[in-house]
């Protein structure tokens, strides 16, 4: 499966990216799919033609607690998340 997708925590966020630049109507397209997720979402230029598709989901983390469980929990909600992206951009 090649890699459409990009993910990290940031801010108390799980911060998802396209890893390729996308036509404006494509990504759109994308940004629909993202949207699906209620993620917070909108597209950043790459170039004067392509576009990325950022998303923002926020998670209740405190990275300066030990809370494993809650930890458990964004590491669960990434990859359930990253599947589903991966799988719907499969056909862009």
């Amino acid at each position: 499966m090649k890699n459409h997708i990009e993910c990290h925590y940031k801010d108390g966020a799980l911060v998802f990216c396209t890893t390729h630049g996308y036509s404006y109507s494509r990504a759109h397209e994308i940004l629909d799919v993202f949207n699906v997720l209620g993620l917070v979402s909108k597209l950043r230029n790459k170039s004067s033609d392509l576009f990325w598709v950022v998303g923002r989901l926020h998670v209740d983390y405190d990275p300066f607690q030990h809370e494993p469980e809650k930890w458990n929990q964004v590491v669960s909600e990434l990859v359930r998340n990253k599947t589903f992206l991966e799988e719907k951009l499969e056909a862009f």
